[in-house]
């Protein structure tokens, strides 16, 4: 069994059991599923290691056994688990989340920049998540920015301001703003606008200094967190919102 198959199983069998031990999550894998052969005891040991130094478990079960094999979910884990947050550390579930979530739309340009930021967030480096992230913002800013120039050409409304400030992603995001004002969306659209395209231009501005330069943020684990959950329905929004300027419907 590959990562991507096996990860899931693993957490919610934590989930169920927060102090175990290997061999006790190998016997609940079997349970669950006839493919787990004995060789991918050492792709199970990976998904630990993995979530050993991503905070999630810390090594001990009990007093009585505080050393590896045994682990227990930290406080951070069980956080985590609780409130489905846990999916920022799957990364292809993740992944696959936000391809299905846009319902195979998305630039691979995006995905790209965001599986990075995802990566950066497990590895502990949390400015660099940012970072990456807020590239995903960019390109995610700059298509809806592509949609509203074509939807302007063909409904004779002005491109000047947006072509004017395409290649400033500080500007842009307050540009798209002032025109998606001046158009007539329907309801559940325009009730999002604001909040979704907020968050976009956080990750964004967060990345950038007035004069639209890139800095490196400050940022820690529980914000970076937040900023991932949040970035697959801000881009469901944005692509919903395309496709209506498009005049094209999405499921």
């Amino acid at each position: 069994m590959d990562k991507a198959t096996l990860r899931p199983l693993v957490l919610e069998i934590l989930r169920k059991t927060p102090q175990t031990h290997l061999h006790a999550i190998e016997t609940e894998i079997r349970k669950r599923t006839d493919d787990y052969a004995r060789h991918d005891v050492l792709t199970l040991q990976e998904i630990l290691w993995d979530l050993l130094v991503q905070g999630v478990l810390a090594p001990g079960k009990n007093s009585l056994n505080l050393n590896l094999p045994f682990v227990h979910v930290t406080e951070f884990g069980g956080s985590c688990l609780e409130s489905g947050a846990i999916l920022a550390h799957d990364p292809d579930g993740y992944v696959a989340g936000l391809e299905a979530n846009c319902g195979g739309t998305t630039d691979p340009h995006l995905i790209e920049t965001t599986r990075e930021a995802l990566l950066a967030f497990l590895a502990g480096r949390y400015p660099s998540s940012v970072v990456m992230l807020g590239r995903s913002a960019e390109i995610l800013l700059a298509r809806l920015a592509d949609a509203l120039i074509r939807h302007a050409k063909r409904t004779g409304h002005g491109v000047q301001r947006l072509q004017a400030v395409t290649s400033d992603p500080r500007r842009l995001g307050a540009t798209v703003l002032r025109t998606l004002a001046s158009r007539r969306l329907p309801s559940p659209l325009a009730d999002e606008v604001e909040a979704n395209l907020r968050g976009v231009r956080t990750l964004i501005d967060g990345c950038r200094l007035a004069d639209g330069q890139a800095r490196l943020p400050s940022a820690d684990r529980e914000t970076v967190l937040a900023y991932l959950l949040l970035f697959p329905s801000q881009c469901r929004f944005v692509y919903d919102l395309i496709a209506h300027l498009e005049g094209e419907s999405r499921e």
